[in-house]
């Protein structure tokens, strides 16, 4: 599994800013993937990866990976896809995927895109040696709101743009994971101002990421937050959810996963969705990146793909 490695950090430019320095993965010793897949043609920067495993012809049943950033950083190819991408050692096929972040196109651009790439990978399933029934969203942070927004919202006309694309394919995914999500955009949002030291923000964007990604000042208007929250599509066809957070968790805050379980649980019932507590761990832990950690992700992915 070491074929895997990471690069020195690097600087990603992406849109109007640049993030901070982050390691991406190197992918030269994968032997088999496709790098810089266009999905939509709504933005440029709408591409996604796809690693498959060493051995088989398919079709492979697929892990789709949305990465975490606060909606304005992050890319597909930068560590956070490590969560994900041992997939392919147990038999999954990997799409890491951009999407529109913040800076460019504001709520509900991104998820829109995530659905796109998701119909799009269904629609091509057959050239890219993927199973189109059997599919899963995994993402982090910011990522894991992009999964749990593509699960809950399976299928809901608000969603269909009448420019979507490949509206002959469904965006439902027989599972979802979300690590430790910012899922509740008033509570995120709550937490930047307080946590603000710097005013005229961060790489010249506004200084609350949430309040950008929604185009208003989320803790102002809930009313209106509240449509933008996972829980608010939530119906009985919701599928099987594995959502993983620490209780120290000081970016998104522990109660954002334990309201969203509650919410699919009453809903759907009491074992729709899994609530997997780290006491003590903060956003990104490393537990999050543990060996046993993995298991517990691929055990649960695999109880519904395989």
């Amino acid at each position: 599994m070491d074929i895997i490695r990471l690069t020195e950090p690097v600087v990603v430019s992406h849109g109007k800013r640049k993030d901070p320095p982050a390691p991406l993965v190197d992918p030269s010793g994968i032997k088999r993937k496709i790098l810089d897949i266009p999905y939509s043609s709504a933005s440029d920067v709408l591409k996604l990866d796809l690693y498959l495993p060493e051995d088989g012809d398919g079709p492979f049943p697929t892990i789709v990976f949305f990465h975490g950033g606060a909606f304005w950083g992050g890319a597909k190819n930068d560590f956070q896809c490590l969560y994900a991408l041992n997939g392919i050692f147990h038999g999954y096929a990997v799409a890491s995927v951009e999407y529109r972040l913040a800076d460019e196109a504001v709520f509900p651009a991104a998820v829109l895109d995530c659905k796109t790439a998701v119909r799009f990978l269904r629609a091509n399933a057959g050239k890219y040696q993927l199973d189109p029934e059997r599919m899963a969203v995994m993402g982090d942070s910011a990522g894991a709101y992009m999964a749990a927004m593509v699960g809950s919202s399976a299928g809901n006309p608000v969603f269909n743009m009448p420019d979507m694309e490949y509206p002959g394919e469904s965006d439902a995914v027989q599972a979802v994971v979300g690590l430790f999500g910012a899922y509740d955009l008033v509570t995120v949002s709550g937490i930047g101002e307080e946590q603000l030291t710097n005013p005229e923000g961060i790489d010249g964007m506004p200084e609350i990421p949430e309040d950008v990604f929604l185009g208003l000042v989320c803790r102002d208007h809930p009313e209106i937050v509240h449509f933008a929250w996972p829980g608010a599509y939530i119906t009985k066809e919701c599928p099987p959810t594995l959502i993983q957070a620490g209780t120290a968790d000081e970016l998104v805050g522990y109660q954002c996963s334990v309201d969203l379980v509650d919410r699919i649980n009453a809903v759907c019932g009491e074992d729709r969705a899994e609530l997997q507590t780290f006491e003590g761990a903060t956003h990104g832990d490393q537990v999050y990146s543990l060996k046993e950690n993995e298991k517990r992700l691929f055990d649960f992915i695999d109880r519904y793909l395989k």
